[in-house]
């Protein structure tokens, strides 16, 4: 061990909880939380902890991971882990910190054995141990999410996707008890991502108090969280081109970068976004009662058993994913598609209106 007194904050996301918001405010505020003796580290990663969630991966599943091909790893497994560990106690002894908060939302859907290979890795750093888990409405985090997986190269419609197996992520029950055995010494804070309920309705504020860090959140620097959503001409544009290049460019379903699109995108009014029909979202939540309400109960301690309390966002939405081929021209200007492209990808939107209609038919 580094030394008894140093104690982790162990920020396991979930994805789509306002993660990204809550790492740019501790990488904004390094210096001033190390001065107060909270070590937010550079060794996993600068920004989000990404080799945290690595190091739990097993062996096998390394080299096929995004990021470590992204990032153009290529040390064995073993070989990697004892780097990490190396320039982590490094750091950690450098600050004198007495704690240490680390945050990837990769961990949240970590199995047993990977828990396993980071409890090993937390067990070397840690006095006591903290683990933060923001946990958002279902149906709210399904809309967002499959969005996000638009932008990544999903080629599916928000319908088809949505009917896929969807427990591993939201049995909260069983992904955060999950923990709490791994880590059965650790305070386990499972915070509803809800804005009203968080302090002055600040989620940086309710990060502090989650984490238990004895830090004012006046006396540190702010942020500005942004709004990542696109409309459903956008989210559904990048649909189009994500089935063009698997089509006819090669490319692998899931594995598309669409980056600098999605930044265009996001200057431009696109529409209302995508979501379903409340009675498909209704059936959706059926299936997560009984899990919410153990949360709720005897993680929360709400005699209630209401883990949510703000209803489904209806406002500025549709159920309708179609782009009007009519409109395609304009968005293949903003993105600057190139020419010879454009009549593979009308074809496709042709195809895909038309099925749309068929389908509310």
């Amino acid at each position: 061990m580094v030394g008894d007194t140093v104690d982790v904050v162990l920020h396991i996301g979930c994805e789509k909880t306002g993660t990204t918001s809550i790492q740019q405010f501790l990488r904004r505020n390094r210096a001033a939380l190390k001065d107060r003796g909270i070590l937010y580290p550079r060794a996993p990663g600068d920004f989000r902890h990404v080799e945290l969630g690595l190091y739990a991966m097993p062996d096998e599943a390394l080299p096929e991971a995004r990021i470590w091909k992204r990032d153009g790893y290529s040390a064995a497994p073993d070989v990697f882990r004892r780097r990490l560990r190396r320039r982590l106690r490094r750091e950690i002894t450098g600050a004198g910190a007495s704690t240490v908060v680390l945050s990837d939302e990769a961990l949240y859907r970590s199995d047993p054995p990977s828990i396993g290979r980071l409890r090993g890795l937390v067990d070397e750093l840690a006095g006591q141990v903290r683990i933060v888990v923001y946990l958002r409405r279902q149906d709210d985090h399904l809309i967002s999410r499959y969005q996000q997986a638009v932008k990544m190269g999903e080629v599916l419609d928000l319908d088809a996707w949505s009917r896929r197996d969807f427990a591993g992520i939201y049995d909260y029950w069983g992904r955060v008890t999950r923990w709490k055995d791994a880590f059965d010494s650790a305070v386990v804070a499972v915070r509803p991502f809800e804005r009203a309920r968080f302090p002055e309705g600040s989620l940086t504020r309710d990060f502090l108090e989650a984490a238990g860090l004895d830090v004012r959140a006046d006396d540190l620097r702010s942020i500005t969280a942004r709004n990542e959503s696109l409309g459903v001409e956008g989210v559904e544009l990048l649909r189009l081109l994500n089935l063009h290049r698997v089509e006819h460019m090669g490319a692998t379903p899931r594995r598309i970068p669409n980056r600098p699109h999605v930044k265009r995108l996001r200057q431009v009014d696109s529409g209302p976004q995508v979501t379903l029909p409340p009675a498909q979202l209704d059936q959706f939540m059926g299936q997560w009662e009984d899990s919410n309400r153990r949360v709720a109960r005897e993680l929360l301690g709400d005699p209630t058993g209401e883990l949510f309390h703000t209803e489904r966002k209806t406002d500025g939405t549709t159920t309708r994913q179609v782009l009007d081929p009519a409109r395609l021209d304009d968005y293949l200007d903003l993105l600057e598609i190139p020419e010879h492209e454009h009549p593979s990808i009308r074809r496709i939107a042709e195809r895909e209106a038309s099925r749309s209609s068929a389908h509310e038919g």
